[in-house]
């Protein structure tokens, strides 16, 4: 009865995720298409709500509303390292930078080579960016600890280099300099606090989530290994 248990034991933990680099499967490849869709929608993906916030008011110091508007297109592609690893997060990228630029216009505002003269390629710099430093910390440890910290890495890696390539293009003329600062309050100021937010909560889940996709990108089942039962056959 032991051994029977065991060879169960040993059949079940193949499915499941222990660290193990992405393999080429055709699993992995529909994997990164729906990669390639969660990048898409969440690039069009606008969630309006409004927070209280303390300010001063005719009456005097008091609460008003406001308005927020925001994409989650940042810790989606947090999520897409964690979930196909650094190498496959980044052809998905590249592919949705290619069709962006070359096929159809995908990107938020619009598409084509000339999109590399507006502040929002930056963001795209950082995806980059990103996908190396996070993938390189998650390729060492996947403890809690460091899921955390490369979500918050990450997170700052995106918004630094979009804020540094404003700057590039307020050298080079692409843009007035008065306007980073209006860039950067409307499309990181307090936005970082909610990437980061939803980061962090989205690298919590995230194990059980590449879990269940992991039966789907793992290499074929190595029966030479592990005698499997006939009940099971």
């Amino acid at each position: 009865m032991d051994s029977i248990n065991k060879r169960y034991r040993d059949i079940f933990e193949q499915y499941i995720y222990k660290g193990q680099s992405t393999p080429f499967t055709l699993g992995t490849l529909i994997v990164c298409g729906m990669c390639f869709l969660l990048i898409l929608v969440t690039t069009f993906t606008q969630l309006n709500f409004s927070i209280p916030v303390l300010t001063m008011t005719p009456a005097g110091l008091g609460f008003v509303s406001k308005e927020i508007s925001y994409s989650p297109q940042i810790p989606a592609m947090i999520f897409i390292i964690y979930l196909v690893g650094r190498v496959y997060s980044l052809v998905t990228f590249l592919i949705y930078l290619v069709v962006g630029f070359f096929i159809y216009p995908i990107f938020l505002f619009g598409g084509g080579l000339e999109y590399i003269k507006t502040y929002p390629f930056g963001y795209f710099l950082g995806f980059i960016c990103a996908i190396f430093i996070v993938g390189a910390l998650l390729k060492l440890k996947h403890t809690l600890r460091v899921r955390l910290l490369s979500a918050v890495l990450g997170v700052f890696t995106i918004h630094i280099c979009a804020l540094i390539y404003c700057v590039i293009l307020a050298i080079f003329k692409a843009i007035d300099f008065s306007m980073i600062p209006l860039i950067v309050n409307v499309v990181s100021g307090s936005k970082i606090g909610y990437d980061i937010i939803l980061s962090l909560i989205i690298m919590l889940i995230a194990p059980y989530i590449k879990n269940f996709f992991w039966i789907c990108m793992k290499p074929k089942m190595d029966k030479k290994k592990i005698k499997i039962p006939r009940s099971l056959q």
